[in-house]
């Protein structure tokens, strides 16, 4: 079927949370596209009629919700993690842009939808995780907060009841999953509930030219720049602007940036 541009965006936007998220409503397509509820409706008639098989209404549910079939197959989006939240996410209108980050995570959208509804619902999931470690996988069962993009995969951070710590899950790694019950409550993650600021210098072995590009590039020519984020994401942002945390042992050119501090707040 030949698609214009707009009903594409609102085709794929509904294959995504169909498979995502397991439903998709009349309120989620006025909240994402600013239409009435009259249009939201269309577009849901319009996307029903041409793919049939698709959708369903769900018994006990109010009209303008519709779940996957058994037989649910995408028809306008090619399903991957990292296309879900760019459609969930604010759209650029008008703006040539091409993102040079490739999201490697390659996860079952079966899988992800029983993470998402434990997150939504505050519940469990039992989960075989493979790591390197465990190849073959072992059985957790984990209490989902939150997702996290972390350079080139979505990780969850979630409470394992196994190790009873707050760790953070590579969702490609997920194998099988499951909704279960809570075998103890959720514990405070104070590493995800800590707020911290990290100051950011350029790396004392650089020269005065190198240094003085580093600051006009990054800092808008001062000193140093802070940045705020949670404490149980700290690593990742070092990774990510490639930051030494030992400038003596951590060296340009691999690492133009030292961590001069951290605070909390």
């Amino acid at each position: 079927m030949l698609l214009d541009i707009r009903t594409r965006l609102q085709y794929e936007f509904i294959e995504m949370l169909l498979a995502y998220e397991g439903q998709i409503t009349n309120q989620r397509l006025r909240e994402k596209f600013g239409i009435t509820n009259v249009q939201a409706s269309r577009i849901l008639a319009s996307y029903r009629e041409a793919y049939p098989r698709n959708t369903q209404t769900q018994k006990g549910q109010v009209r303008g919700r519709y779940v996957p079939t058994a037989r649910f197959n995408p028809e306008v989006a090619n399903l991957s993690v990292e296309g879900y939240f760019r459609s969930v996410g604010a759209p650029i209108d008008n703006v040539q842009v091409e993102d040079a980050q490739k999201d490697f995570t390659n996860v079952d959208p079966a899988l992800f939808r029983v993470i998402h509804s434990a997150m939504n619902h505050c519940s469990a999931v039992r989960v075989l995780y493979r790591s390197m470690n465990h190849p073959d996988g072992l059985e957790r069962v984990v209490h989902p907060q939150a997702f996290v993009f972390a350079g080139r995969r979505w990780h969850m951070r979630a409470f394992d009841e196994s190790t009873v710590e707050h760790r953070d899950f590579n969702i490609a790694r997920v194998w099988q999953a499951e909704s279960t019950l809570k075998n103890t409550d959720t514990p405070t993650d104070a590493e995800w509930e800590e707020v911290v600021h990290l100051e950011f210098r350029p790396h004392p072995s650089l020269t005065q030219g190198q240094e003085q590009l580093i600051r006009d590039e990054l800092f808008r020519g001062a000193i140093s720049r802070r940045v705020t984020t949670r404490r149980a994401l700290v690593r990742y942002l070092l990774r990510d602007f490639e930051v030494a945390e030992d400038p003596k042992t951590q060296q340009p050119p691999e690492y133009q940036l030292y961590l001069h501090r951290i605070d909390s707040t």
